[in-house]
């Protein structure tokens, strides 16, 4: 039994080797075409299944920053598309594709990099960020672009991309500004939100693995009608369309649907809010199961606690006598028949 297993052991020891020896091999050919430059060819390599993109090649070149080097947005934008981490590093330097894109002062393709997943504050070996490396006016105002909205800041427009099977066996992805087609999903279109306990949690970008407490403009819209007619509204950006909108997961687009026309007023303030009010803020109140009692959770923080936080200790509370509303607060036991400002909303769902 015991040469068995050693011999089955070195069977699967020589076997990754053999896989490896073939994906370098196919990396040297991959960073070869990159250097010449020659798009087609190229793409078709990417297109092999045994094709690993983030392979370095026999002498530790990783494709994706090689690619960067040649300042050619094509080559870059086709391996993102195919895979390539925006966030790979050097083997030898440490140095990500955006720290080469940045010291080479290339807007075009750091912008890229920066829509797949960079990360700006990486550290190469040396110790050095990318963030570091501004040789530009235009470099400094990605930097601050990401610094306000993470890599959703360089997102495209919500209603850019629509999902198309035109004279195709797959699903593929057509922007209507560029006329551009791609298979895989574009960034905008990649965010899921995470829910718990019914309640909305965090939404996270399949893509770029970015995390909000706040929904993404590609997410922001609600169905209306208006004047007999049916329009989609993005809430986020105040743009409408008559095109149902292809970037909302399928589980979230039916909550639209299910409510249209749905906005709160606020008889207090005046205000409009297009979110359930619930929500407006970071905390959320979950019950965990072991203990048998509830806890609240910040969205915004990642926090756990016990104690109800303040914001969350009015509720509003039917009076059995006399059948109308009241508000209580759970930490001070106060009462009153007037809504606090948070909770003077008003639901809407008729027409517009």
């Amino acid at each position: 039994m015991a040469k068995l297993a050693l011999c089955l052991a070195l069977v699967a020891l020589l076997s990754c080797a053999a896989v490896a020896k073939v994906n370098v091999n196919l990396t040297d050919k991959l960073v070869d075409l990159i250097k010449k430059k020659t798009l087609e060819p190229f793409v078709e390599e990417l297109q092999r299944e045994d094709m690993d993109v983030n392979q370095p090649d026999s002498k530790g070149r990783l494709p994706l920053i090689e690619a960067v080097r040649t300042k050619e947005v094509k080559l870059v934008d086709a391996l993102l598309q195919y895979g390539a981490l925006a966030k790979s590093k050097d083997p030898a330097t440490g140095a990500s594709p955006l720290h080469v894109a940045f010291q080479q002062n290339l807007p075009q393709i750091a912008r890229m990099l920066l829509q797949y997943g960079a990360d700006i504050n990486v550290e190469d070996k040396a110790g050095k960020k990318a963030r570091e490396f501004a040789p530009s006016k235009d470099i400094r105002d990605l930097i601050v672009a990401y610094d306000a909205d993470g890599a959703m800041a360089f997102e495209d427009a919500p209603g850019t991309w629509t999902k198309q099977n035109k004279d195709a066996k797959e699903d593929y992805w057509f922007n209507s500004k560029t006329g551009e087609s791609r298979w895989n999903l574009p960034p905008s279109c990649a965010w899921q939100r995470v829910d718990s306990q019914g309640h909305p949690i965090k939404y996270v970008n399949a893509v770029t693995g970015q995390e909000v407490a706040t929904v993404p403009p590609s997410l922001a819209w609600s169905k209306l009608r208006a004047e007999g007619k049916e329009i989609w509204y993005n809430w986020r950006l105040n743009v409408s369309q008559f095109e149902k909108p292809q970037e909302v997961p399928a589980a979230m687009m039916a909550e639209i649907e299910k409510n249209m026309n749905v906005r709160w007023h606020n008889e207090k303030t005046g205000e409009f809010s297009w979110i359930d009010p619930a929500y407006r803020t970071p905390w959320r109140e979950l019950h965990d199961d072991e203990h048998k009692k509830p806890y609240w959770f910040n969205v915004e923080t990642g926090e756990s606690v016990w104690d109800m936080p303040e914001a969350m200790a009015w509720t509003k509370v039917k009076d059995d006598g006399s059948g109308q509303h009241y508000f209580f607060n759970r930490l001070t036991s106060d009462s009153t028949w007037e809504a606090p400002q948070h909770l003077a909303w008003v639901r809407h769902d008729s027409d517009l």
